[in-house]
């Protein structure tokens, strides 16, 4: 089932005088979905690139007082989809979309809303992001992307993204790592996970780089011992059998069984299914 999803860019204007901004958020609602969700861009570096002269703690606590007002808005929201589905609720939750939306002066504000249709809100969240923010569209990571959203129809079809969901591990002063599929026990631990993982780079080196860099989180959380179950990495390769790229892929590939991480090629539906329903 289609659901229609209000959603906003979320901008960062340091200086209203120049008009420039910056895409820093995205923030999507589905009445029909009982959906509300935002997500604020973390990377500081990108906007003092871009506002060079600017002080970096300004944008973080612009960013901060912004994401705070997100969750009391979406606590509000959410409690109104927990009461009831009828038509005041879904009233409710336009109407606080709307005041969300609305003109207002601030160093981060909320763009004019717009609308898409989505299977799933969440999933849209992320692209929409990704696109809007991300500009996943210009870097590598949109390939990576690309096969976490087939690892995630994969485990939806299986009705299992209630099991697997995505977590940042780590604690609060250690090494922290999200991963975007991961199973909690009751007590909290991740006792298994799937990283999609595209090795496909044109480049040899970007390549042993990006495999050589989630082994070492991989090592890492598990003597911090925050993840203590398996791990499968569903990769997309290199599209050559032959040459430096495929070298560096079998390489890569042969280090991370190694060191207990189970590599499966990311269309290899039912091998991925058997690993999440172990």
């Amino acid at each position: 089932m289609k659901h229609a999803c209000r959603y906003s860019i979320v901008r960062f204007m340091p200086y209203p005088e120049t008009g420039e901004f910056a895409n820093v958020g995205i923030v999507v609602l589905s009445p029909t979905a009982k959906y509300f969700g935002y997500r604020m861009m973390e990377r500081v570096a990108r906007i003092t690139a871009f506002f060079d002269e600017l002080d970096a703690n300004i944008f973080r606590k612009a960013r901060k007082t912004y994401a705070d007002e997100l969750l009391r808005i979406g606590q509000s929201i959410e409690h109104a989809f927990a009461e009831s589905s009828h038509g005041p609720t879904l009233s409710f939750a336009n109407f606080a979309f709307g005041e969300l939306v609305k003109p207002r002066e601030g160093l981060i504000y909320a763009d004019t809303d717009r609308v898409v249709m989505a299977n799933d809100p969440s999933e849209k969240l992320v692209e929409l992001f990704d696109h809007y923010v991300g500009r996943a569209f210009a870097t590598k990571a949109y390939q990576e992307r690309s096969v976490e959203k087939r690892v995630h129809k994969i485990l939806r079809a299986a009705d299992l993204t209630g099991l697997y969901q995505e977590h940042t591990l780590g604690g609060s002063d250690a090494y922290k790592a999200r991963l975007p599929f991961v199973r909690l026990d009751h007590n909290g631990r991740a006792v298994r996970a799937i990283k999609p993982l595209f090795l496909g780079h044109d480049d040899p080196s970007r390549l042993y780089d990006h495999g050589w860099d989630w082994l070492g989180k991989v090592k890492k959380l598990r003597r911090d011992k925050t993840l203590v179950g398996d791990v499968m990495f569903a990769v997309q390769p290199p599209n050559e059998n032959f040459g430096p790229r495929a070298s560096a892929f079998s390489e890569v590939t042969q280090q991370l069984r190694e060191e207990d991480i189970v590599v499966v090629p990311e269309i290899e539906d039912s091998k991925i299914l058997d690993f999440a329903t172990r």
